[in-house]
Parts: C-alpha cells; structure tokens; sequence
C-alpha cells in the first residue's frame, strides 16, 4: 500500500478515513511549503492538489515529478479551466484531473486513486458496476441496433423511460465520435470526419469501436471505446471549458467531438475518459438511476480524465 498527501484540502477528515479503509496511509498538507517537507522526508504514491494558484501548486507537481519521479498526481480544478490551460496544455503530468462543480465524491477519489495505483483505468466494472454485454461494431450500421439493445437492458431493469431515453442520446453522440471522429490516417488527416452521419460503411476488425454496459443498484454505465487514443489535447480542453462554464457549443454544432463531449456532459453525474496514447480512447457516463431526470439535471457533475503515456510494443494504431 502506499502513502498518500493531500495539499490544499478543506475536506481533508472524511477523504483520510476513506483513503485508510484502502489501506493507504494518509498526510496532509496546509500549503506549498509543508507540502515540500513533506516530499523531501518520505515516499509517497500518490499527490493530490487542489489548484488555488496555478503557478505556485503547479511548481508543486513538477517538485514532486523531480524528487519522486513514481508519484501519481491528481489535480483538482475547480468549475472553470480557462485559466489553467497555460498550465495543463504542456503538460503530460499529472496523470489525472478531476474538474467537478462541487466538493469531490469521496467514493469517485478511492477509485481514482486505485486506478493510478494500478495502472488499470479502462472499463466500468473500476466503478463497482459489472458488465453486462461487450459489443463491437463491425459496421457503422450495428449502431442503432446496440443502442436498442442497451435500451431494453435498462428498460427491463426498471429504469426510467426518460432516463434510458437520456442514455440513447449519450450512446449516439459516442458512437458517432467513435466512428466518424476518432479514425486518424498516417498523415493525421480524419477519413471519415466529412461523411454524412447516414453513411454506411464497412469497419476493419483492428478499428471497430465497442460498445459495454452494465447497471448496480445505485448506478448504470455505458461506456464506448475506440482502438486510437488520438485526442486532440487543445480541443479536449477547450470543449471541457465549456462542460463546466455552461456556454454553448458553437464550433461545429451538429457533429464531432465537441458537441459529444458538451451534450453528454450535461446529461449525467459523472464523465471519465481514459486514454492510452495511440492505443485507446475510452469514454463512461455514470448516471444515478435512482431519480428522475428532472433531478439528474440539477444534480453535481463530475469529470474524470485519465492518461497513459506511452504505447506497448505491437499496440500502434493508425488508420491507412
């Protein structure tokens, strides 16, 4: 098990308790000087930072990326990221932010922190929800009929007929980013970006995107994956930017990954990405089942980003 600092924290009693039920040991730090003394005097496995100051707490991380080169870190940023972009864009550490519109969901923080621990950060079964059914695509017209089947799964679970029309709307805009955004040609050009959003077209067995879902008693999830793990780095935040200052899409209205990302933010409790460079970009929408859409609608949002660095041999991909 590892040792784990918070800096900057106003909740620091109840995510100790909850961070020591993993068996972690837990430290805490009141500001940036503490925070360094703490650093330099024993290992830690994961950083977790509050950003107040963006120069000041992002010195903090580099600090720590130089005296323990091992430490995850976790920065969290509040409800706007305009100004953090300066900060962020350059950077591949931290491994992971979390940009949420209310205090942290200390359940949402354990998982995080088990996921940077481990290494491991794709599928919903990492949110205590199993999985019911795994498909893949193997054309672009299998979409329509793996939403119907995600809908009657939860229908018959009995979810809510408006909130299981809200997790369509969320597996249409995924998937069509899956197909139609997320291909990426050697010369980095998108292929299929300018097709009709009707096109019909056969998909290779190594760039099928797929599809998961599941539900527990408390939560559904649907999460959609592609074989790229190209993410545009600047577009990515600028469309984050907007999730959580509430503007409305303007570029591109009607398709790509902007609109996907604004929509479906706007209709859960919780979005995670996971992305392995060049490997796989993995989408999840979490909702609460338990209420109804009207509640879901004013409830928190919270958004999970995670990336690994780097590409396992024999892993490359790239459309030709």
């Amino acid at each position: 098990m590892s040792n784990i600092l918070l800096v900057n924290q106003q909740a620091v009693p109840s995510y100790a308790k909850a961070i020591e039920m993993e068996g972690h040991a837990c430290f805490s730090a009141k500001d940036q000087q503490e925070a360094e003394k703490c650093l330099q005097n024993r290992p830690f496995g994961v950083l977790i930072c509050e950003i107040r100051n963006q120069a000041e707490d992002f010195k903090l991380f580099d600090l720590a990326r130089q005296l323990q080169p091992d430490c995850r870190a976790i920065a969290v940023i509040p409800e706007s990221l305009e100004e953090y972009f300066t900060e962020l864009l350059p950077r591949a550490y931290p491994h992971n932010f979390i940009a949420d519109n209310r205090s942290i969901d200390v359940k949402e923080l354990v998982i995080t922190i088990r996921k940077l621990l481990s290494g491991d950060i794709f599928g919903i079964e990492k949110y205590e929800i199993p999985v019911s059914a795994t498909l893949q695509l193997s054309s672009s017209k299998d979409k329509y009929p793996f939403i119907e089947k995600a809908r009657e799964f939860y229908l018959g679970h009995g979810v809510s007929e408006r909130i299981v029309r809200n997790v369509e709307l969320i597996l249409n805009e995924l998937l069509m980013n899956a197909l139609f955004d997320a291909p990426v040609a050697k010369d980095g050009s998108h292929p299929y970006v300018n097709l009709d959003r009707s096109e019909i077209f056969p998909l290779e067995e190594k760039y099928r995107p797929t599809l998961s879902y599941g539900i527990s008693e408390t939560h559904l999830a649907v999460s959609v994956s592609d074989p790229f793990g190209n993410l545009d780095k600047k577009t990515f935040f600028s469309y984050i930017h907007r999730c959580f200052s509430e503007k409305s899409v303007l570029e591109g209205a009607g398709k790509g990954a902007g609109m996907g990302l604004f929509f479906i933010f706007k209709s859960l409790d919780q979005m995670v990405i996971n992305v392995a460079e060049r490997r796989e970009t993995e989408v999840i929408a979490l909702i609460d089942h338990r209420g109804s859409l009207g509640e879901l609608k004013r409830r928190r949002h919270s958004f999970h980003f995670f990336q690994i660095d780097g590409v396992p041999e024999g892993k490359e991909n790239s459309q030709p």
